[in-house]
């Protein structure tokens, strides 16, 4: 099969496991929206998971690249800079992505597929705390610089990660509509109040 197909193939099973979920997605239906017969499709991928977890594995590591690209350009920065840098970008870099790839995230991370749920957790958590070890260090850095509050470490990255993720649901799930301007505009407006709460006095 060729790899214009394949690539089709995972786009129309990316769009119906966003809009549909894992569970209401039948092999049929990808066939459907590839415009080829069911049987065909084995020629690409053995099962349902088994493509489910390929589409996973590719935007997993498209984020996880965008990520690193991050840390590392801002590496130079102060860590209260740095720490700001990284909550914005991350929030406007997913509100960049295809929508079809937004909702997916959005879908299986508060609503996995019930035979799936305890592998898609625990990767996640898995990769997200890699790079939580990667805050901790900038949120350390920043309090023996003086800069950051002397408060554990721990909770002001549990505050940071509560704040990022529920602006980014806030913002996906009941402001979809926003302009570029004015995401931009609750994100610095959001920060500078979180800001007050962890800087040091």
């Amino acid at each position: 099969m060729s790899t214009k197909t394949r690539d089709k193939i995972k786009k129309i099973a990316l769009a119906l496991f966003a809009d549909n979920g894992y569970d209401a997605t039948s092999m049929e239906k990808i066939a459907s929206g590839v415009g080829v017969k069911k049987s065909s499709l084995y020629a690409f991928i053995t099962s349902k998971e088994a493509l489910f977890w390929e589409i996973y594995e590719d935007l997993e590591g498209q984020y996880h690249e965008y990520m690193e690209t991050l840390l590392a350009q801002s590496e130079s920065m102060l860590p209260t800079e740095r720490l700001y840098y990284l909550f914005r970008q991350y929030l406007i870099g997913t509100q960049n992505e295809e929508p079809g790839a937004r909702t997916f995230w959005i879908r299986i991370m508060f609503f996995p597929p019930v035979l799936l749920k305890d592998r898609v957790l625990e990767r996640a958590l898995k990769h997200e705390m890699g790079l939580g070890e990667r805050y901790m260090k900038i949120i350390v850095d920043g309090i023996q610089q003086g800069l950051i509050r002397k408060a554990p470490p721990e909770e002001i990255l549990l505050s940071y990660y509560s704040l990022r993720q529920g602006l980014y649901s806030l913002m996906n799930v009941f402001m979809p509509n926003l302009t570029e301007k004015q995401k931009a505009d609750k994100i610095d407006k959001v920060w500078r109040h979180y800001w007050q709460g962890i800087k040091a006095s």
